[in-house]
C-alpha cells in the first residue's frame, strides 16, 4: 500500500494493513466467521516507534506481517518506509484477542480456519514474523 502519510494517522495505516492481509490469509473474505457468526479481534495492546522521519506529503510504503501463535491470540507487525528511498519511518505492532457474538472468547481457531492460516504461512513466508527484529527496536 503506498499513500500519502501524516504520523496521526500510523494506526488507521495499520488498521488498513491488518484487514488486507487477514483479507488475503483468509480467502478474499473481509472478516472470519464460525459457523455463519463473526469472528471479532479487539485490540488489546499497540507499540508505535517512529524511528525515522517523514516530511508531511511523503509517499510512504506499509508493510504488514503476522506472528503465527499456538492459541488464537493475533499479533501483526507493520514496517512503514519511504518509498523514494526505503528508509524506515516507524516500526509498530498490535495484539489482539479473538471474541465470538456476546464477547465471548475463541480458545482455538475452527479447524477450517487453522487449515487455511497455515496454508498461507507456508504459501506465504514473506508476511510471517517471529517478532524478533521488531520487538528490539520497539
Amino acid at each position: 500500500m503506498a499513500r500519502v502519510y501524516h504520523h496521526s494517522n500510523t494506526f488507521v495505516w495499520f488498521e488498513a494493513g491488518r484487514f488486507a492481509l487477514i483479507e488475503k490469509m483468509i480467502g478474499g473474505q473481509p472478516m472470519i466467521e464460525v459457523d455463519g457468526v463473526p469472528i471479532f479481534a479487539p485490540v488489546t495492546k499497540t507499540r508505535v516507534s517512529f524511528t525515522g522521519f517523514a516530511r508531511f506529503g511523503d509517499e510512504l510504503r506499509l508493510e504488514t506481517f503476522i506472528k503465527p501463535q499456538e492459541t488464537t491470540k493475533l499479533v501483526f507487525y507493520y514496517r512503514l518506509t519511504k518509498v523514494v528511498d526505503g528508509a524506515t519511518v516507524a516500526l509498530g505492532t498490535t495484539e489482539h484477542v479473538t471474541l465470538v457474538e456476546g464477547g465471548r472468547f475463541l480458545f482455538r481457531w475452527p479447524e477450517a480456519v487453522g487449515e487455511k492460516m497455515k496454508t498461507f504461512f507456508s504459501e506465504n513466508p514473506g508476511v510471517v514474523t517471529d517478532g524478533r527484529g521488531f520487538d528490539a527496536k520497539l
